[in-house]
């Protein structure tokens, strides 16, 4: 059993499956915990193990990755040169994953009310002028899976929804302070449309719906140098379980099963190890069952909190998003360029027999139910703000 409330809240924050008073209460506790204290001195000092030189940000930061795999446009390919480490801890990732989604700066499709995107909560203890600032996004449009413009329907992308939560306690000059005893948070989801279907057979009671996952990223770190990752292909329809249950045999289709190899090959390198080596990313401990549904046997779910946690977060975490960010737009691309093709087809109407449909439904009532960040939202920014994010933008009803 945990022994402190740091640590209880680093066990559950990034996953949602705990009773809410539990984590109310470690929340709770984990903001008193940091606002007793200041946040520069141990990211400024050169002596310091959390100082960092301009060599050091520009050797972690210098490998990018792209998916070969997405078309030439201008999405595809962000103007930043390179992602800042240190100053900004979980900013590098946000700005991946939306490179690779849209336009960069296109503000115009960007669908998250003025209000709601953006909020400031002073940072009681620190130095004056430190903040904890939340940034809020949300897209519906996807010029950068150059979907077929003349389908008559106007829904032909096969995404529906990306959108993100991004936490950071920021100093008087809105730089990220990054120590032991600050707030990040970083919640990336992409959801694709549950109404894909097989294309020769899209009549009838048994049309096959394409059960594709949704990608969740979520990167947190609590006071206390506590650091949480879950990266996942989240399932919306039942997997196979071991003893022998009726679920689907694969997460992805059948006619992407390479992409899914490729999958299981990337998750291998982080959490998998032999006799006499430590996982690269080791898992983080047993997933109760209320949560097991959606979480896939691919999972990177681990916990950091030694000496090493920020350094392992700017690297190796760092790679293990970029490559499953880049592994499922390259499986989204595949299936836009099949129903660009006419070998699939999405749907207009709602079917309440679609188990995609009704999967992606539990989902969202899962997380607008069990979310883990509510308390903390609720403390900083008040429950009328958190309460129209969470259940508006993040988690919205289909």
């Amino acid at each position: 059993m945990m022994a402190s409330p740091i640590k209880a809240a680093a066990a559950i924050i990034s996953i949602g499956f705990v009773s809410m008073s539990t984590f109310t209460r470690a929340v709770e506790r984990a903001l008193l915990f940091t606002n007793a204290r200041t946040c520069t001195s141990i990211v400024a000092s050169p002596g310091s193990r959390f100082f960092t030189s301009s060599s050091q940000i520009l050797h972690l930061t210098k490998h990018r990755r792209f998916s070969p795999h997405l078309r030439n446009h201008p999405a595809k390919q962000p103007n930043r040169k390179f992602y800042p480490t240190r100053i900004h801890l979980y900013r590098k990732f946000h700005d991946y994953g939306w490179d690779k989604l849209m336009l960069d700066n296109d503000a115009e499709i960007d669908t998250v009310p003025e209000e709601l995107k953006s909020n400031t909560s002073p940072a009681k203890g620190a130095p004056q002028g430190t903040n904890v600032v939340v940034n809020v996004r949300s897209i519906s449009q996807f010029p950068c899976l150059a979907a077929d413009t003349k389908n008559d329907a106007g829904n032909s992308e096969v995404l529906r929804l990306a959108r993100s939560a991004f936490l950071e306690t920021q100093s008087a000059t809105s730089e990220a302070l990054i120590n032991p005893m600050t707030i990040h948070v970083l919640n990336f989801v992409l959801f694709p449309s549950p109404h894909i279907r097989d294309g020769n057979h899209i009549d009838g009671e048994n049309c096959d719906y394409l059960g594709l996952p949704i990608f969740g990223a979520d990167i947190v770190s609590l006071p206390g140098n506590k650091h949480l990752v879950a990266l996942d292909f989240q399932p919306v329809l039942p997997l196979d379980s071991d003893d022998g249950g009726k679920g689907k045999s694969s997460l992805f289709p059948r006619q992407y099963l390479h992409l899914e190899r490729k999958l299981q090959t990337i998750h291998s390198k982080y959490q998998k190890s032999g006799p006499d080596s430590t996982p690269l990313l080791p898992w983080g401990g047993d997933i109760p069952p209320l949560a097991q549904r959606f979480f896939s046997p691919y999972a990177l779910w681990t916990r950091l909190g030694n000496d090493n946690a920020i350094k392992t977060v700017n690297t190796v975490v760092w790679d293990a998003f970029q490559e499953y960010t880049d592994l499922y737009l390259e499986l989204i691309s595949a299936v836009q360029d099949d129903v660009n093709l006419g070998k699939l087809v999405i749907g207009a109407r709602i079917d309440s027999n679609n188990p995609v449909l009704n999967g992606q439904i539990e989902y969202l009532k899962y997380r607008r139910t069990n979310d883990p960040a509510r308390p903390m939202l609720q403390r900083l920014y008040g429950n009328e703000w958190a309460e129209r994010v969470i259940g508006g933008i993040l988690f919205p009803d289909l």
